[in-house]
Formats: structure tokens, sequence, C-alpha cells
């Protein structure tokens, strides 16, 4: 069941991609800032995902498993959490204190995204309102 939305998914994103490439008013860096902003959203979005993992280097982890000082950062068992959309990494002691490890990653994130979806949407209308323009 959750082929059909990918499928349904992908072929919007190609109608968008094709009419914004052909779309006749947008400047050239308009149109090629898709093909760099893309993997600059999907790096960002990788580095939050992976701000919580305490793997790599288990002495350096953001989320410590004691506390610093009893009031100052959250008091007794910690955990580290990442939502994937929208993409938040953050430690949850279990007092309730919530310490956000990636604020500027995540402002990028957005950034990125609608760098990327903007010119998108501006070739879905395209493709919208004038779908013989494809058949160049």
């Amino acid at each position: 069941m959750t082929l059909l939305p990918v499928f349904a998914g992908l072929v919007v994103g190609w109608v968008a991609l094709r009419g914004l490439l052909t779309h006749p008013l947008l400047p050239l860096w308009v149109r090629t800032s898709t093909f760099w902003t893309v993997p600059l959203t999907a790096a960002t979005w990788v580095f939050i995902m992976a701000a919580d993992d305490p793997v790599l280097f288990p002495e350096t982890a953001p989320c410590p498993r004691e506390p610093f000082r009893e009031g100052v950062l959250g008091s007794g068992e910690v955990s580290g959490v990442s939502t994937p959309f929208p993409p938040r990494a953050y430690c949850v002691w279990e007092d309730g204190t919530v310490y956000n490890l990636t604020p500027g990653a995540e402002f990028l994130f957005w950034v990125f995204f609608a760098l990327t979806a903007v010119p998108l949407a501006a070739g879905l209308w395209h493709a919208w309102r004038d779908p013989r323009s494809f058949l160049h």
C-alpha cells in the first residue's frame, strides 16, 4: 500500500522537474538551483538524524548519561531522540527537560527545503498551465 503514494510522489516530482526545466520565464540560476539544493537538503537531514547518536564517540555523546550538575541541565536518566520529519534531534531527561541539539541545522534544512520546493512548485504550476511545453 505504501508503494502507490511513493510512485505518485515520484511522478509528480518528475512532472515538476520537467516543468521547471521548460519554464520560459525563470532564469537559468533558478532552474539549476534545485540541483544543488537537493543534495544540501539531504546532507543536512542526515546530519540532524545522526546528531543524537553516541555510537562513534561515546565519551563525547551529545546526550550525556549522567547530568552535568543537579538542576543545571536536567536530572536523572537521559535519552536522545530524532524525528525524521520535521527533522529534529534533542535530548530528553526523565524530569521533562528538553535540550535541542541542532537548531542551526534545522534552520538550514528548512531554507534548503524551501529553495527546493518553491522552484519545483513553479515547475508544476507551469506544467499544469501549459502541458504542450513538454512536446519540444
